[in-house]
């Protein structure tokens, strides 16, 4: 079908995107559509009227209202990915034009990840009289020990994805293929929240009700907006300095590692990123008092000052590649969470 106007072009794709359950790239693209429809008439933007002037002008109108430099640049994708599309079809020509002088990166914002003293505290919280904060403490430790898996993952993981204790998923936001050995660990929180409805093809009690992809995308929404919601609650709870969310706990398993001196190529392959340069993004991110840190290392190479500073803060000059190793914690010291069971029935909770 010819497009008639980018806004029918747009629709096209964003449904398309949620038919094949990336929903991420969906809700961009309805959020973006949103934006178009109060900076301009889309009803009459057809090909003709899609110019690179069209598109600067759109821009700095998304700047000007206070929307980010990335979000922006989300937005301008996914209209690049538009774009070609009819430019495949013939129905638009030399779209390179369209994005001239349009920022289309990455620019780097703080990343919010625990430290390990601020994780131990969110897995040995007694949350037994507080079930729902129980669930979403549990998912999130759950979401740290598969590799930082994101929220949409967990909740569309299937009973099948499993394979000789080998879990075997596909992101949704790429459709890059993982495969994670399952540990007992892992096992006991997974056991906690299964889903027991034998005609849910789901592996956890987050999308309760099989139906409609529509259906089952409003549970994964709802769902997801409660675990926010539970996890700033225990945020709060817990006093933590960084508000939890879905996503921290992904950051989390990234920086730690990092710290741990794992490999960043490891850490990368450990994520599923496509290139180490988006994993480098996770791990940019360090805090005024780290770099401070940093910084009186290297003056207590040259300064004596500096050096006695140094060592009183517990440093200690080391040699080339001789360093020591750190103790990895993250495989020895973080307990399985909540193993008192959260209700009566001793099965976890639902989002509700």
């Amino acid at each position: 079908m010819k497009m008639k106007t980018l806004k029918e072009a747009i629709v096209v794709h964003a449904e398309g995107l949620g038919g094949l359950f990336k929903f991420s790239a969906e809700h961009t693209c309805w959020s973006m559509l949103h934006s178009l429809e109060r900076f301009t008439d889309m009803e009459v933007l057809g090909a003709k009227e899609v110019t690179a002037g069209v598109f600067l002008s759109f821009e700095h109108y998304l700047l000007a209202s206070g929307c980010s430099q990335n979000t922006s640049a989300c937005y301008f994708r996914a209209l690049r990915a538009i774009c070609r599309e009819a430019e495949r079809k013939k129905e638009l020509k030399d779209i390179r034009q369209l994005f001239n002088g349009i920022f289309m990166g990455y620019e780097e914002t703080r990343k919010r990840a625990l430290n390990i003293e601020q994780l131990r505290t969110v897995a040995e919280a007694d949350l037994e009289d507080a079930p729902k904060l129980g669930m979403a403490r549990d998912l999130f430790i759950l979401s740290y020990y598969l590799r930082g898996i994101p929220f949409i993952d967990l909740a569309y993981l299937r009973k099948t994805d499993i394979h000789d204790n080998v879990l075997c998923y596909h992101r949704s936001k790429t459709g890059r293929a993982l495969s994670v050995t399952l540990e007992p660990w892992m096992w006991e929180i997974i056991e906690r929240y299964r889903c027991e409805n034998p005609d849910s093809p789901y592996l956890l009690r987050i999308i309760r009700r099989p139906g409609s992809i529509l259906e089952e995308r409003r549970q994964y929404e709802s769902a997801l907006r409660l675990y926010n919601k539970h996890l700033y609650r225990l945020s709060l709870l817990l006093g933590l300095e960084v508000r939890l969310t879905s996503y921290v706990a992904r950051h989390t398993w990234a920086t730690l590692a990092y710290n741990e001196d794992i490999p960043v190529a490891k850490i990368s392959a450990g994520l599923s990123h496509a290139s180490e340069e988006i994993t480098h993004t996770y791990l940019r991110s360090f805090s005024t008092e780290q770099l401070a840190v940093v910084n009186l290392q290297m003056a207590a190479l040259i300064n004596p000052e500096a050096e006695k500073e140094w060592r009183g803060k517990g440093g200690e000059r080391k040699k080339g590649k001789d360093r020591e190793m750190s103790k990895n914690e993250l495989h020895t010291g973080v307990p399985i969470p909540g193993r008192k069971r959260n209700d009566s029935g001793g099965k976890g909770t639902v989002f509700n």
